[in-house]
């Protein structure tokens, strides 16, 4: 067994344990507000005195935006970016370099992902094509690194962890309709990269793209490629945030 099949065959079960409940949820945003505090009192800590000094380089902030995904199967994408949906988060960040230009930036996020297909119109007026939507809705945190490219402008990577709390999927197909296909992972393991671009000294606006490592549900054919094999989400993520 080489070593990435090794690696595979301890961290899969983590993923499919489908009774997990959604206590794990509440432990990852526990464990996002003790980083926040611990950063904070960090920077007061270690920065000289004065009326505002000590905070100057921890900032925290909120973010509002829409989504647009698809689901990839056996790494071929599946219907394209029609699903449409919500964004909503918090985040911190504090650098991690002398110059600054270094961050990271843990968030707390709700995110919607999915898919969905519609039927089309031919020229003669006739429908063709199966209606297809689904909807995962995931409690999420990312740990970014961020880098300074420009005043104003980062650049941001990293995973990110998300555990889904509610999922809806309905297939029509030659008139009957399907409900419930078989379950999703509890868990989904995906990274992150994006462009952030703060102006107005608070004010910024941010493109994000997500993508699962790992499948967000059993594949149909066991295969040892397990990190490319089944479906993945696949996530553009267009936000605007303030910055405290």
């Amino acid at each position: 067994m080489t070593g990435l099949a090794r690696c595979v065959a301890w961290i899969k079960p983590i993923f499919q344990r489908r009774k997990m409940k959604k206590e794990i949820l509440l432990i990852l945003s526990c464990i996002f507000l003790i980083s926040l505090h611990a950063q904070e009192n960090r920077f007061e800590n270690t920065q000289p005195e004065g009326p505002k000094e000590g905070k100057s380089n921890f900032h925290a902030g909120v973010r509002l935006g829409c989504t647009g995904s698809q689901i990839t199967q056996d790494g071929f994408p599946f219907q394209g970016y029609n699903k449409f949906g919500g964004f909503v988060g918090a985040f911190v960040n504090f650098p991690i370099s002398k110059n600054g230009r270094w961050l990271i930036q843990p968030e707390l996020n709700f995110i919607m992902k999915g898919c969905k297909h519609t039927p089309k119109t031919d020229e003669d007026g006739n429908m063709y094509g199966d209606k297809y939507v689904l909807q995962l809705m995931y409690g999420e945190i990312p740990v970014l690194a961020k880098w300074k490219i420009i005043k104003g402008l980062e650049l941001e990577f990293g995973p990110a962890f998300g555990f889904l709390f509610k999922n809806t999927e309905v297939e029509k197909v030659n008139g009957y309709t399907n409900i419930g296909a078989p379950p999703f992972f509890r868990f989904d393991f995906s990274g992150a990269i994006g462009v952030n671009y703060l102006f107005l000294n608070h004010f910024g606006a941010s493109i994000r793209y997500e993508a699962s490592i790992l499948p967000v549900r059993k594949p149909r054919v066991q295969h040892w490629m397990y990190l490319v094999r089944g479906q993945h989400n696949q996530t553009f993520c267009f936000s605007v945030y303030y910055q405290f």
